[in-house]
């Protein structure tokens, strides 16, 4: 067997390898139930046939800029992180107006708490952002935004 071949040989080999270890771990490995993925709907629902803008991001993911028609709905899934303190933050705006969200805390939303959610569903009105009950099915939990409406001398460069 000449050197290109025995070369060939060991890489597939090594290839093999290192997959069959890897199954291995993962078959090994304990999944862990209490950090499942979870997913964030945002409606747009300002009614008016206004078009929603919006930026969101972690600390450690930009999703980037966003635009939805009325009526229309855009999510993103994630994994929680294992220390309890994910939050995934979002810049809204329609006309020149603009609001500021933590869509997502995982403080609030985690699924034992009272909102909690491994589906996070949020309507968004021009009053503020309103969650499905997953208790009640309902879109009743309305909490106010984070911050107050920005000036129109101090416009996020998003929109």
């Amino acid at each position: 067997m000449g050197s290109l071949e025995r070369l060939v040989a060991l890489l597939i080999i090594t290839m093999c390898t290192s997959v069959t270890m890897s199954l291995a771990q993962n078959v090994i490995a304990t999944p862990n139930l209490d950090n499942q993925n979870t997913t964030v709907v945002i409606y747009n629902d300002l009614g008016d046939d206004l078009p929603l803008r919006f930026h969101c991001q972690s600390r450690d993911v930009d999703l980037g800029n966003q635009h939805l028609a009325a009526g229309g709905s855009w999510s993103f899934e994630f994994k929680p992180s294992a220390s309890g303190d994910t939050i995934y933050a979002c810049l809204f705006g329609w006309k020149l107006e603009f609001h500021y969200f933590r869509i997502y805390r995982q403080d609030r939303d985690k699924e034992s708490s009272l909102h909690g959610c491994t589906r996070c569903e949020w309507k968004i009105h021009k009053d503020g952002p309103c969650q499905l009950n997953n208790v009640t099915k309902m879109i009743d939990h309305c909490p106010p935004w984070d911050s107050s409406q920005f000036s129109k001398n101090n416009l996020p460069l998003f929109i």
